[in-house]
């Protein structure tokens, strides 16, 4: 991808399933955060069945997919914080070979562009901190994210994981 490579967001399409699933265990399996056959990577890897259940957007460049985000409504199957009516991001993954070009931010204002269009009025996130704010951290709040700590959480799997609430008012 170069630099003058213009990036369209759009929800996922069944012909793009499989890569999207290994493109979200790539990332992760990158980041630390998924082994290749435990159970969270099973998950990341089952894109149709979040299809069916969440809305599913990909970033791509022409018909390369570079990445992908899950919005989930609250009450549904893929949505932990979420309340009300806010939409929750969930397994923002980017191919590891195009990490840290943009790819990302396209994603999220992508994700509340589509949100606003349906009339949801804030997209909720977490963000895993061992010690303290790091690049995703500044990411979302260059995006427009603020910090919630009434609603951050320790993660069950790991406590020395606290998990950063993050909201954006649509």
């Amino acid at each position: 991808m170069s630099p003058t490579t213009s990036l369209g967001v759009t929800p996922v399409r069944t012909a793009e399933l499989a890569r999207v699933g290994e493109l979200c265990v790539a990332a992760y399996r990158a980041a630390g955060m998924a082994e290749e056959d435990d159970g969270y990577a099973l998950q990341l890897r089952d894109v149709a069945a979040r299809a069916a259940d969440a809305v599913v957007l990909v970033a791509r460049a022409g018909r390369e997919v570079l990445g992908t985000v899950t919005l989930a409504a609250a009450g549904t199957v893929y949505a932990d914080l979420a309340r009300g009516d806010e939409l929750e991001v969930r397994m923002l993954a980017v191919d590891p070979a195009v990490q840290r070009r943009g790819v990302a931010e396209v994603l999220l204002r992508g994700a509340a562009e589509w949100a606003a269009e349906q009339g949801y009025p804030a997209l909720v996130l977490s963000v895993l901190s061992h010690d303290g704010p790091g690049t995703p951290h500044r990411l979302y709040e260059r995006i427009g994210y603020r910090r919630d700590p009434a609603r951050d959480y320790v993660g069950s799997w790991d406590p020395a994981a606290t998990m950063w609430f993050y909201e954006l008012a649509l």
